[in-house]
């Protein structure tokens, strides 16, 4: 009996040594042919103080694309990602519209027009086996998320990556170089040049269980646009905090779901006026094999 008892104890030791020592490495592994579908759902509230009166806007969008690899060698990634749907509703001064590429009567309504022309295009992303863009043609997407963000132009509300060349693909879980152990931290940044835009972003490695990691992070979002709104020209600025945790394949480093949250405040100023505003955003996102 004691040599049993015994027996455990070492085993139970080597098996807690082994977990605690598990840990998690930046990598972007795909296989030539893989598809994978991904879902995003995003939903902004803002409310407004115009000539002392409040003015709420609803923004509510999903969007679902097919990520299909075109091609791996032992250096790079090819990556195709074609829209496949677009829902979206929005509400403002007691009107409202809604979208549903599905729908072919929606084609030639207001919404309609505006994001219809994005579903069934397709981009190309190529990545390094780090996951860091080397090469894309991603602008129509890129309009595409200004689009679902509302009318302020800011991508995804200021969370997302546009997968700009140098950055890191928004499809893998964005890791330092080093190999990170549970408790871990690091942090990244994204400044504009000649430009108040700046995006600070602080992770942790909360979690490796299952093959699966868990990131928990929270970061700052500071931009300022100039867009059009009626022929006349309106500068927005926008501050704000994000917070929000992603699940990540710990084999591949593929992001499977992924959900954040924006709070800001700003201003949008046009015509000689200043009208300030609240914001809340929210973004649900999901990875899942075909």
């Amino acid at each position: 009996m004691y040599n049993m008892r015994k027996l455990l104890v070492i085993v139970s030791f080597f098996t807690a040594g082994a977990v605690h020592a598990q840990s998690l490495t930046r990598k972007a592994a795909f296989a030539k042919g893989q598809q994978l579908e991904k879902t995003t759902v995003m939903k902004m509230n803002m409310n407004m103080e115009m000539m002392g009166q409040s003015l709420e806007m609803v923004n509510n969008n999903t969007m679902t694309s097919l990520l299909e690899v075109k091609n791996t060698t032992d250096k790079e990634v090819v990556i195709a990602n074609t829209i496949k749907r677009i829902v979206a509703h929005a509400s403002s001064m007691g009107q409202e519209m809604d979208y549903d590429s599905d729908k072919p009567e929606d084609a030639n309504n207001d919404m309609g027009k505006m994001m219809g022309s994005s579903v069934g295009k397709t981009s190309h992303v190529t990545i390094d086996k780090k996951g860091f863009v080397t090469a894309n043609d991603d602008s129509s997407l890129n309009e595409v998320a200004k689009k679902a963000g509302g009318m302020m132009g800011f991508e995804n509300g200021g969370f997302a990556s546009p997968n700009k060349v140098g950055a890191s693909f928004d499809g893998i879980g964005n890791l330092p170089e080093k190999p990170l152990k549970i408790g871990d931290t690091w942090a990244d940044s994204t400044v504009e040049k000649n430009s108040p835009n700046k995006v600070v972003t602080n992770y942790k490695l909360v979690a490796i269980n299952g093959g699966e990691a868990q990131i928990a992070l929270d970061g700052t979002v500071a931009k300022t646009i100039e867009t059009e709104q009626s022929g006349m020209t309106m500068t927005v600025t926008m501050k704000g905090k994000t917070t929000g945790t992603y699940t990540m394949d710990v084999a591949s480093g593929i992001i499977r779901k992924r959900n954040m949250q924006l709070d800001a405040t700003g201003s949008m100023e046009m015509a000689g006026q200043s009208i300030p505003y609240t914001m809340k955003m929210t973004s649900e996102e999901n990875i899942a094999k075909k």
